[in-house]
């Protein structure tokens, strides 16, 4: 396969995740209580604080639910699996999972984070974003 160029791709929500050194999603972390958001609110929920600062999530969580999606919205091809994960920081994110065996989904299984197409674009350019991944055992 073929790498594709940036000018054949477009990233979705670009601010809510990173791929050095590794992919990980970013958060919001409130230095006053400590409390972890995602994504990064103006102010913590739990003490309304406005010092949070970004910080990066931990790659790796645990499946707390998903579904698989047999219908959506045009340009998202389907079937596909949505999960929510459980980060060791605290916060649960939902996102789509990248698998090609919807049987292997089993809830409290490792789940990591990585970067990949979610939907094509209006111009047939490929849309990335965050997405989990079983990991390899």
């Amino acid at each position: 396969m073929s790498e594709k160029t940036t000018e054949q791709v477009e990233f979705f929500r670009p601010d809510l995740f990173s791929t050095t050194p590794y992919p990980h999603l970013i958060a919001g972390h409130c230095r006053s209580c400590g409390k972890y958001t995602f994504p990064k609110y103006y102010a913590c929920p739990a003490c309304f604080s406005e010092d949070l600062e970004d910080t990066p999530l931990s790659p790796r969580g645990k499946l707390h639910s998903f579904t698989i999606v047999r219908r959506s919205l045009p340009d998202y091809p389907v079937p596909y699996a949505l999960g929510l994960v459980d980060f060791p920081e605290g916060v649960r994110v939902m996102a789509q999972i990248e698998t090609k065996n919807f049987e292997e989904l089993r809830l409290g299984m490792d789940m990591e984070v990585t970067i990949g197409v979610v939907r094509k674009g209006k111009d047939g350019r490929d849309i990335l974003s965050y997405k989990f991944r079983p990991v390899s055992s």
